[in-house]
């Protein structure tokens, strides 16, 4: 039998994010992380902190890159959903990411007269 070493968090962690902004709410999240920068932004900032997984695999293993998710614990599954949810928060607060809206998203300010000054 042939061994391969697989690494199984970048996709595990993908799938996740997919999962994850399919089921948002927000439409604007899906729409913002569309992006495929931005989508790389937040699977970099959850594989930073998570360790990273490898095995060694042989063609009837029941843990591999058909169902990677089986290699890890259901609080591992919870850590990453967590991590996922940080990150969509931590990268929406950072004004780059406004950036990349297209021009017909952005909402233009009217020039309103402030009745603070009199």
């Amino acid at each position: 039998m042939t061994h391969t070493i697989v690494n199984l968090t970048l996709p595990v962690v993908t799938d996740k994010i997919d999962d994850i902004l399919a089921a948002y709410p927000l439409y604007e999240y899906r729409q913002i992380f569309a992006v495929p920068e931005l989508r790389q932004k937040l699977a970099a900032y959850v594989l930073a902190r998570l360790p990273v997984v490898y095995v060694t695999i042989d063609s009837g293993a029941a843990c591999g890159m058909e169902s990677p998710g089986k290699c890890y614990s259901s609080e591992q599954h919870d850590q990453i959903n967590q991590l996922i949810h940080q990150g969509l928060d931590a990268l929406l607060g950072r004004p780059e990411i406004w950036r990349h809206r297209s021009s017909a998203e952005r909402v233009e300010a009217e020039a309103v007269p402030s009745s603070w000054f009199g």
